[in-house]
């Protein structure tokens, strides 16, 4: 089974399902069935089944299963498609692993900090109250970490667009795919070029207070 264009067909030879693959414009789910007529006739109870599922649109129902009563024919048969769809591995899998959610998530709580920081550096001196700075510091900082939970899921969703487990790669129609992993690639190392500038800006500023402070 091939869906493509939000439409899905049942095909019964690879010929079929290449023909339907070439002339797609988005490919969104293949399904790969081998089943004995005893597996259909019991509607999977007994007999024999081996079934791919590769998922672009949602990975995570992605998955490989083989079920019979032989033994050796499941593990060999398992073994096969593993290691033939390991070929095909993409190296993509840093873009759901912990390390990149909880990098997102201290270069957001990094930015909103500095974003902070600076607002209440533009709003407090047109203000008249007591501690002013502080007050527009800790509001905004109040309202960034509300949106921020959103921001977090948004940017997440974002890599994982551009950099997905699971791609139906067309040499000719895939143009815009590779230009959407430049753009998110690029603008992730301005993010964090920034993000760094900023730290250290602000680092050495408090150094330099500190110092004058201690200044005879």
């Amino acid at each position: 089974m091939i869906r493509f264009d939000d439409k899905g067909y049942r095909v019964y030879t690879i010929d079929d399902l290449l023909r339907y693959y070439r002339i797609a414009k988005s490919v969104e789910r293949i399904i790969i069935t081998i089943e004995a007529f005893e597996s259909l006739r019991t509607q999977r109870a007994i007999g024999t089944v081996l079934e791919v599922r590769l998922d672009e649109k949602d990975p995570n129902t992605s998955y490989l299963t083989a079920t019979s009563d032989n033994r050796d024919w499941v593990d060999a048969s398992f073994s096969s498609i593993q290691e033939g769809l390991a070929k095909f591995q993409n190296k993509n899998r840093w873009a759901y692993s912990a390390w990149t959610a909880l990098g997102v998530q201290i270069s957001g709580v990094t930015l909103g900090f500095l974003l902070s920081l600076w607002a209440a550096s533009k709003i407090a001196p047109k203000l008249t109250v007591e501690n002013a700075y502080i007050l527009t510091f800790l509001f905004m900082l109040l309202i960034f970490s509300n949106t921020w939970t959103y921001l977090n899921h948004f940017c997440l969703r974002l890599i994982h667009i551009s950099f997905p487990n699971i791609k139906f790669i067309r040499s000719d129609k895939e143009n815009l795919h590779w230009l959407m992993q430049a753009v998110v690639g690029g603008v992730i190392g301005a993010i964090v070029l920034y993000l760094l500038g900023q730290a250290s800006s602000f680092l050495l500023e408090i150094m330099s207070g500190i110092v004058n402070k201690n200044a005879p």
